[in-house]
């Protein structure tokens, strides 16, 4: 019995490292991997090479830089954070009972949402896609006391691996996604107890082998490297991928129905009806060089990759990511390099003179250079000094196209930015600015998909993790809290426990009852349910309805709005 679990592991682990190596080892990966480190040097101002800086300094050249990506990057960022969407669940029959559980949803994937920092984790993620061509959001659940706490981390991309085979941009087509961590040997110890041990000897083994170890960084490790002997650490790799398995649908007499990959489960009663396919199935493996720490099915009922990718753009061909910094390096180069020679033709002139014509060429150099130089030469001798300043003008003129480059190439006019350009009309302004922002919907289009994933993911997990009574503050409001119930027991007036004709009990707000349907609203995205309703009261205010304004004043979350209400009807009935 020992032996075939040893077999399983070994077939598991050649498995999984086959996808990992191949993937991480192949030329598209390594590709982008050099291109999204340029991409974010260039983005942070680190925009010359170590060689090409002993270039300049050879010439007596500055290493010039003028950041104009940042500011690209910043402002569709910005344009993201500032039209932030959220989402809401919506009945799918339309009947009272889901309506009301749809709305207490909603409620409850705010509280989800503010609770772990949403908004910003997205926003993080979309940056990152724009810069390197790919963003990662981590989605699970952690034990946070009586009320489960679901997650959604923005993942450095650099750690992540993902599966070259892979073309669609929701990553629908992948086989697997792979993860990597350094961990010392407490953290190996903590998370995977004696099935760590046989890493945490090798590591103490070859401690003092410095020739074994090797320069510790954890981004430019090959597939092949699994030790850090010098800093004690080994790399744990993540890989979640997908196995087609047979797939029981189970039904039944009162026309419930669930899904199981259990045959024992789907077939434990036998007046059930028992419907059988096939459908992938998510796996999580932890592996070191040679052992498997962790294997098993994923945890959570959304059977799917616990990393969400944002994909900017991919090639047709190859599938390889690239963002928006990716364009824009060409002529960001070429504007730095022409700042730095005009620079340096304006501070530096050429002196044309007769062997004899001063008494100290030394001189001549140091007086030559000053602005207010005074030169004296021998009489009948030629003396002739060049300024270079139409030679700057050159480079400033290239320059100047290599701004107007930028700006094509990202999409981003300086327009948007409230720069002052050569649009003078407030037409044209308003065209570049418009021109800006579709220039980048399609990636708000791939956002927009993104958040409808984790609307489902979030789902998944509240039914599947919110499963006892509970009640949740949504509002910020202090004064008017707005409590929620979820999964309560409904009762009549005497207090007893209502039954349906079923006999089973029913519940007010069962999350684990009913079909919805995920939106992801264009409204401005709200901390509140409260902050919510007033963004559609003014909507529908805006589109014409009546929306008395007592009650705008009272979605409202003032400290002193009943104040308000009592002014605003005094006047109201002096006016009368």
């Amino acid at each position: 019995m020992k032996q075939q679990s040893k077999n399983k592991q070994l077939q598991i682990l050649e498995k999984v490292k086959s996808y990992y190596q191949e993937s991480k080892n192949s030329s598209i990966y390594q590709n982008w991997l050099a291109n999204a480190k340029q991409a974010w040097n260039f983005y942070d101002g680190e925009q010359w090479t170590e060689s090409e800086k002993l270039a300049l300094e050879k010439s007596a050249q500055a290493p010039i830089v003028i950041n104009k990506i940042a500011t690209k990057i910043d402002s569709v960022s910005g344009n993201e954070i500032s039209s932030r969407t959220r989402v809401a669940y919506r009945s799918r029959t339309g009947e009272q009972n889901e309506e009301n559980t749809a709305r207490a949803l909603t409620d409850l994937a705010l509280y989800v949402a503010e609770k772990n920092d949403q908004s910003i984790e997205l926003s993080n993620m979309f940056k990152a896609g724009l810069v390197t061509g790919v963003g990662w959001l981590d989605i699970g659940v952690k034990n946070n006391g009586n009320i489960p706490y679901i997650f959604n981390n923005a993942e450095n991309e650099l750690n992540v691996i993902f599966d070259v085979r892979s073309r669609n941009l929701d990553y629908s087509d992948a086989r697997f996604v792979a993860r990597e961590k350094w961990l010392d040997i407490p953290t190996l110890q903590a998370l995977f107890k004696e099935k760590a041990n046989p890493v945490i000897k090798e590591l103490q083994a070859h401690s003092y082998n410095q020739n074994y170890g090797f320069s510790f960084n954890e981004e430019l490790t090959s597939a092949e490297e699994y030790l850090n002997t010098q800093e004690q650490r080994a790399k744990v790799v993540e890989v979640q991928f997908k196995q087609t398995e047979k797939l029981y649908t189970v039904t039944n007499k009162l026309g419930q129905s669930f899904s199981t990959f259990d045959k024992t489960l789907a077939y434990k009663e036998k007046e059930n009806d028992v419907t059988e396919t096939f459908n992938y199935r998510t796996y999580l493996v932890y592996f070191t060089e040679h052992t498997v720490l962790e294997f098993k099915a994923l945890d959570y009922d959304f059977n799917d990759f616990t990393l969400v990718p944002f994909f900017f753009k991919r090639k047709r061909t190859t599938g390889e990511p690239y963002g928006l910094v990716k364009s824009a390096i060409d002529p960001q180069k070429e504007y730095n390099k022409r700042r730095s020679k005009a620079l340096h033709l304006l501070n530096t002139v050429q002196v044309i003179a007769d062997v004899d014509a001063v008494e100290d060429p030394n001189i001549l150099a140091r007086e030559a250079a000053r602005p207010d130089g005074v030169i004296l030469k021998r009489p009948g001798k030629d003396l002739k000094i060049l300024r270079n300043a139409e030679l700057a003008n050159s480079q400033v003129t290239i320059m100047n196209q290599a701004t107007a480059d930028i700006q094509e190439t990202t999409g981003v006019f300086d327009d948007r930015l409230g720069k002052k350009t050569d649009a003078v009309s407030g037409v044209a302004i308003a065209q570049r600015q418009i021109a800006s922002t579709n220039n980048q919907m399609f990636a708000f289009d791939n956002l927009r998909k993104v958040k409808k994933q984790l609307g489902r993911m979030v789902l998944s997990l509240i039914r599947q993790y919110f499963t006892s009574e509970m009640i949740i503050n949504i509002t910020d409001d202090i004064s008017v809290p707005k409590l929620v119930s979820l999964n309560k027991a409904a009762t009549d007036e005497q207090g007893n426990p209502i039954f349906d004709e079923n006999n089973k009990l029913v519940k007010i707000n069962d999350v684990s009852f009913g079909d919805f349907d995920i939106h992801v609203e264009e409204v401005k995205d709200a901390l509140s349910s409260q902050e919510y309703e007033l963004n559609q009261l003014l909507a529908l205010k805006s589109a014409g309805v009546a929306i008395p304004n007592d009650l705008l004043i009272e979605s409202t979350s003032l400290k002193s709005k009943d104040k308000i209400i009592s002014t605003n009807q005094q006047l109201n009935n002096k006016e009368a």
